[in-house]
């Protein structure tokens, strides 16, 4: 594995997710501890979480249920900005600021060192870097990539961090997308749906189920959220004292649920993929929290029926 920037400990170490799972890895992963703050939704999705039963291949609906379209574009439940979110993070206009609904644990230490308000401003970092960049609309298959497609990641990571370690591993993954090894690097969740028959129409995203719209593109996502039902759990806060000024580590644990068709059972579904992440911030150059090193995982994919909106 290799040692991120300016620190023994902090590992850009990835579990990314590719034909619907990269290298699946069974950890066992902890549910979050539930969605932060009320929610819109109705119920919660059957795929919470890793432990979430998989999805009944009955075709049958309720009679207040609007008859499944096909696999050619994904539903209107997807609609809007995080569909799904919290009513806590979302604004009247409906823009998202996570920052409004993120609790801390264990965080005396680094509070007396660096103060509240870059605690806080910390932990919204790393929460952000998962709903803004690993849960994205990069996530759906293509076939090819270029660096700039990563661009909107780069603000988010240590400047000698994304020098020396983050845009070579870019220049790997897009020189061959199809490496399990170069994806898992990236901190994000990329599908490479390697399993889908040569001519297919869609792309498949594993185990009975495809990605909406024509194969390898984004069209069957088009005025439609990729990823919806955000949870995440308290962020549990440590100070890395290897650098002066210290560090923050970041710990919790995430998942959101991206729309998806079940060929089987032929109705809308989901597939929710949890996160366990360490993040390693710096403020030093003083102008914000910067992500210098992580460790992020996932836990075992899920397929579910969409929330009820």
């Amino acid at each position: 594995m290799l040692i991120a920037v300016r620190s023994r400990a902090s590992r850009l170490v990835v579990g990314a997710v590719a034909a619907v799972a990269l290298g699946s890895v069974a950890l066992g992963l902890a549910s979050p501890d539930g969605s932060v703050g009320s929610s819109d939704r109705r119920s919660a999705p059957t795929a919470a979480g890793p432990s979430a039963a998989p999805a009944s291949t009955s075709p049958a609906t309720s009679a207040s249920t609007p008859p499944a379209r096909g696999p050619d574009l994904a539903p209107d439940s997807a609609r809007g900005t995080w569909p799904g979110a919290p009513r806590g993070v979302v604004g009247a206009d409906g823009t998202i600021d996570w920052c409004r609904a993120i609790t801390t644990s264990g965080a005396s230490e680094a509070i007396a060192a660096v103060g509240r308000e870059a605690v806080d401003a910390a932990a919204c970092a790393a929460v952000r870097f998962a709903f803004e960049h690993r849960y994205s609309r990069l996530s759906l298959p293509r076939r090819t990539y270029a660096p700039d497609d990563f661009d909107s990641v780069v603000p988010a990571l240590d400047p000698r961090t994304v020098a020396d370690v983050y845009r070579p591993r870019i220049t790997r993954f897009v020189a061959d997308p199809d490496s399990r090894h170069a994806g898992e690097q990236l901190g994000l969740v990329l599908f490479a749906a390697r399993d889908t028959p040569r001519g297919a129409a869609h792309a498949s995203a594993g185990n009975g189920h495809v990605f909406y719209g024509p194969a390898f593109s984004a069209r069957g996502y088009a005025g439609r959220a990729v990823w919806t039902d955000p949870t995440w759990s308290t962020v549990a806060i440590g100070l890395d004292r290897s650098t002066t000024p210290p560090r923050i580590e970041a710990r919790l644990t995430a998942s959101a649920s991206l729309p998806v068709w079940s060929t089987t059972a032929r109705r809308d579904a989901v597939l929710t993929v949890p996160t366990r992440a360490t993040f390693v911030l710096d403020g030093a150059g003083g102008d914000g929290w910067r992500i210098s090193g992580w460790t992020i995982s996932r836990g075992r994919v899920a397929y579910g029926r969409p929330a009820e909106r």
